[in-house]
This record gives structure tokens, sequence and C-alpha cells, in this order.
């Protein structure tokens, strides 16, 4: 049997999760247009008249790629290969070849929604959002110092289980031990579970390594988690004796078997500007040791609840049964 999901598992996967809001850059990515993947498509993202506008990436004349042309006066993305120009509307405004005839209405692409927010741009595919936003209110919130995107290299595993990967706290002493758990603690924590606002929110209290932030190893102390996760992204609330640390983990589905992790954290105590690399450097330790483990599950799209091809322990795993059955209620499909 194929490790690989079926044509039609991948077909509905991409379905399930258009009509949801994805990062797929950072908003300096430059001046000019810049490719993006999102869900098995090549899209181009160009600044046109002070707005985001998000394409397929793929002139409508012969399909060469919109990401290797150029802005024009901050209004117009001009393909490459024969300069047909398109609005922030997508409608093609100039064909150089035939300026003397009307342009076809045909000659044109789709729009996408796009917006910018948390240092990020999001697209959606659908025409109408099933979900706004992933919410990340500390980055707004001035008490707070917010570090800029980190984007490790694409990871292998679908979304959702990277997502379900930051949810699982279980692993924190086998994956992490020292930093964030304690193999002669490993009991689970008591998980209180909920639906709220478009989020699926897991709350626990557990005993980690102080400073476990920055990648302390001294005595353990307790640490309330408060974890905010939705389909494609996931913000972890830590609140400890140093004050409120933030985790915002927002995935974007590259392909059915690609996800690219953008990493933003935000923290109320030790906000020195330099001390910005300390978090992040400990994050990237913290994500290469999930990435091993997470990367080796399969299958690589989710097994149905009901087939138990996956052995959900009670309550240890209150949080992922809830996850996985919130996601196929979605309509985000499994293998």
């Amino acid at each position: 049997m194929s490790e690989e999901p079926s044509a039609e598992a991948i077909a509905g996967y991409y379905r399930g999760l258009a009509a949801f809001w994805h990062p797929v850059a950072k908003t300096n990515w430059g001046e000019g247009p810049a490719g993006a993947e999102l869900l098995g498509r090549r899209l181009v993202l160009a600044r046109l008249e002070g707005e985001v506008a998000c394409f397929p990436d793929l002139c409508r004349h012969f399909g060469s790629a919109l990401s290797i042309g150029e802005v024009l006066e901050g209004r117009h993305l001009r393909c490459a290969y024969h300069g047909w120009t398109y609005d922030r509307e997508g409608r093609v405004v100039d064909i150089p070849a035939r300026r003397d005839s009307p342009i076809p209405r045909e000659a044109k692409v789709a729009r996408y929604q796009a917006r910018e927010e948390y240092g990020l741009v999001w697209v959606c595919l659908a025409d109408q959002p099933a979900a706004p936003l992933p919410r990340f209110p500390e980055f707004a919130d001035p008490a707070f110092r917010k570090t800029e995107a980190w984007l490790p290299p694409p990871w292998a595993p679908s979304a959702p289980r990277i997502v379900m990967g930051s949810l699982d706290d279980t692993h924190f002493a086998w994956v992490h031990p020292g930093l964030l758990g304690d193999r002669e603690h490993p009991e689970p924590p008591e998980h209180q579970v909920a639906r709220e606002d478009h989020e699926l929110v897991a709350r626990y209290t557990i005993l980690q390594p102080a400073n476990a932030s920055i990648g302390g190893e001294g005595a353990l102390e307790r640490v309330d988690y408060r974890n905010h996760a939705t389909p494609t992204a996931i913000r972890l609330v830590k609140s400890g004796p140093a004050g409120t640390y933030v985790i915002f983990h927002a995935v974007c589905p590259l392909d059915w078997n690609r996800s690219q992790v953008f990493l933003i954290t935000a923290r109320d105590f030790d906000i020195a500007p330099g001390r910005d690399r300390h978090y992040l450097e400990f994050e990237e330790r913290i994500l290469g040791q999930d990435r091993r483990v997470v990367e080796s599950q399969r299958p690589w799209l989710l097994p149905p609840l009901a087939s138990r091809l996956m052995l959900y322990v009670r309550p240890a795993d209150l949080p992922l049964i809830a996850f996985q059955r919130w996601l196929e209620e979605l309509g985000v499909p499994h293998l």
C-alpha cells in the first residue's frame, strides 16, 4: 500500500482549507512582484495602488510567471514575456502588440483575497472566508515585545499535523526533556477544552524547567498554558513567574505534504530588543526537535477518528481528539 494519499484525498484537502486565511509571505518582501505557494497553487503578490494584490502566477497570454515581471509606477503588474499589463483587479489594461485594437474581455486573471496583518501577507482562495484571521491580540499590545516573523525551511508534513504537534503537551517530556518537560513527571495535566470564536482553546497547567522560554534548565515551576488553535495556526500563551510569553505559529499549507511555518513571539518581560535573538534561537531549537518527529508521522493526511489508525488515549490526548473532531466537522478531510 502506498504511503501517499489518493488524488481524491489530496483534492479534498485543498478544498477543505481553501476557505481559510493562510500566511504566504512577510509584508516586507520588497518592491517588485513576489512568488508564493498555497495549496498546490503558484501565486504572485504585488503591491498595486497601495494594496496587496494576489493573482495566479500565470499570465493569461502564454502562461509565463507574473512573479518575474515588474510593477509599473506602483499601479500595474507587467508580464516579462510580452508586456501584458494588469491592474489591481487582475484585468489586462495594456497589450503592447495590439494597442490599436480592443482588449479581449477574457484578458484577465482571478484575484484572490489578500490582506496584511501581524507583519504577514494572508491569502484566502475562496470567495467567502470560513473564519476570520487567527487571533493574535498581543501583537497590537504595547506591553509586549514582538519578534519579527521567522521562517524555517519548509516542513514535509501537512499543516494540521504541525498544529497538532504544538497542541500536544504530553510529548514535552520525551521530545524536549530539560527544556519544556521532565521525564520524571510525564503525567498529563488536566485539560479544559472548548470552542470559542472560531478557535479550539485548550487550557492546562504543567511543571516546566524554570526560564524554559530561553533555554534555562533550572528547577521546575508551574506554567499556565492557553492554546488557541485553528486548522492551520496555533497561538500558545504561557503564563509563568516571569510573565506572559506568546508563541504564534501560522502554517501555510504549500501543498498536501509541504508546509511553511511563520513564527512570531511576544513577551511582556525581558523586553530589551537585543534579547529577541535568544527567544528565536530557543524556538528554533524546539522546532528542530519537533520537526524530526512530526515529519516521520504517517499517513500524510490525518486518518479519520473512526478508523482508529491513530490510537488516542484519554485524558492525555483530549485536546488532539477535540481538534481532529473539529476538523472533520469543518470539512477539512482526512485520508
